[in-house]
C-alpha cells in the first residue's frame, strides 16, 4: 500500500536479466560476524555487462552466445540475434540475442486475492506445488512453453513475421557494412518502437554518420555506462 500511494496504482515492476555461461570460483567472504557467498571470475563481470546492456538495447532479457550454444535448436529460434560485440573480459567477440516479450501489453490483474491462512502447513504445500511445477518445466523443452502459454503468446503477438524479416535484413546489412541500407530498414515504421533497432541506429549515426569505420568486421565494443 505504501508503494502504491507513492508511485500510483498503475505502477509496474520492471526486471532485466542477462544470461551468460562460464566458470567461477565460489567462496565465503567476510568476517566472524558476517559471511557472504561470493563468486570470482571474469565471467561474473561479463554477465553483469550483459545484464546492463538490456537498458542500452531496450529489452528485458539478453542471452549471450555462450548460453545460446547450449540450448536446443527450437529454443534458438525463439531468440533474436541483435548484435555482435567485444566485451571487456571476454577472450573473443560475443553474439547477443534477446527474447522478445512485450510485457506492457498485459493488463494488470486487479482481482481480489484469496485470503489464505499462512501457517507452516500451507507454506509447505505451496513449496511442494512450486517444486513440482519447476520439475515439469525442467523436463520439457522450454521452447514449447512459448507456444502453449497464453500470457507468453500475448507478449509475443506484436512480433510478426514481417517484423523479424525486416530486422534480420537490416542487421545483415549492418554486419556487412551496408549502413545506408541498414538504416532504411531499421528505421521503418514496423521497427520504430524496437529497442535493438534504435540501438543500432544510434551507433551508426553518432559518431559515424551511417558510414562504417575503416576495417569494419561486423562487431563493435560494448560500452556500458556505469550506474551513478
Amino acid at each position: 500500500p505504501g508503494l502504491q500511494n507513492r508511485l500510483g496504482s498503475n505502477c509496474r515492476v520492471h526486471l532485466s536479466c542477462g544470461l551468460h555461461k562460464g566458470w567461477a570460483i565460489e567462496g565465503a567472504v567476510g568476517s566472524e560476524f558476517k559471511i557472504d557467498c561470493s563468486y570470482l571470475s571474469p565471467n561474473v563481470s561479463i554477465a553483469t555487462q550483459v545484464e546492463r546492456a538490456t537498458e542500452s538495447y531496450g529489452v528485458s532479457v539478453i542471452v549471450a552466445q555462450s548460453v545460446i550454444e547450449q540450448v536446443s535448436q527450437a529454443m534458438k529460434l525463439k531468440c533474436r540475434l541483435i548484435d555482435k560485440v567485444i566485451i571487456k573480459g571476454s577472450p573473443k567477440p560475443m553474439e547477443l540475442h534477446c527474447i522478445d516479450l512485450d510485457y506492457m501489453c498485459l493488463e494488470i490483474d486487479r482481482s481480489e486475492r484469496p485470503k489464505v491462512n499462512w501457517n507452516t502447513r500451507q507454506r509447505f504445500k505451496v513449496r511442494q506445488f512450486m517444486e513440482q511445477e519447476k520439475q515439469t518445466l525442467m523436463n520439457e523443452d522450454l521452447s514449447t512453453f512459448f507456444d502453449t502459454d497464453e500470457v507468453v503468446a500475448d507478449m509475443r503477438s506484436r512480433f510478426t513475421v514481417e517484423f523479424f524479416q525486416l530486422f534480420n535484413m537490416g542487421f545483415q546489412n549492418y554486419s556487412e557494412g551496408e549502413w545506408q541500407v541498414a538504416a532504411r530498414m531499421l528505421s521503418s515504421k514496423t521497427l520504430q518502437n524496437d529497442g535493438p533497432s534504435q540501438a543500432l541506429l544510434r551507433f551508426m549515426e553518432v559518431p559515424h554518420q551511417f558510414e562504417p569505420p575503416k576495417g569494419w568486421q561486423g562487431m563493435r565494443e560494448l560500452y556500458i555506462q556505469a550506474n551513478v
